[in-house]
């Protein structure tokens, strides 16, 4: 999970070098979301990989929207630094992407939560 995270830092840091704001857009890699499960019918191996996946998944998240506002960041700084208008769709795009996965990610969260709730009120009685 680690490993993942400073891979995309890394591949966002490469992606702002001079004269590369187009291709810092395309270093945003949004993670996949993790399959909501049912906690009640999850052994414990089962619950903690559940829960390790989604915790990496807020993980990647936060990653992935930094991303984005880092080349929102990069595309400004350029368009600044060549004289030229930002391009105007550039930034509700770039917003929007980061909405909707914030949107994804507190469902993620409370899939999870209520996962545990069940799995608590199945197992640990």
């Amino acid at each position: 999970m680690r490993l993942a995270s400073a891979i995309a830092v890394l591949v966002c840091a490469l992606a702002f070098l001079p004269g590369r704001v187009g291709l810092a857009q395309e270093a945003c890699v949004e993670p996949p979301e993790p399959a909501p499960v049912d906690g009640a019918q999850l052994n414990e191996n089962q619950m903690r990989a559940a829960a390790a996946a989604a915790r990496g998944f807020i993980a990647q998240s936060d990653v992935y929207q930094s991303c984005l506002a880092n080349t929102l960041d990069a595309a400004k700084t350029q368009a600044t630094a060549d004289g030229k208008p930002l391009d105007p769709a550039l930034e509700p795009t770039l917003r929007a992407k980061a909405d909707a996965n914030q949107k994804v990610k507190e469902k993620v969260g409370a899939e999870i939560n209520t996962a545990i709730g069940a799995y608590k009120q199945a197992h640990l009685k």
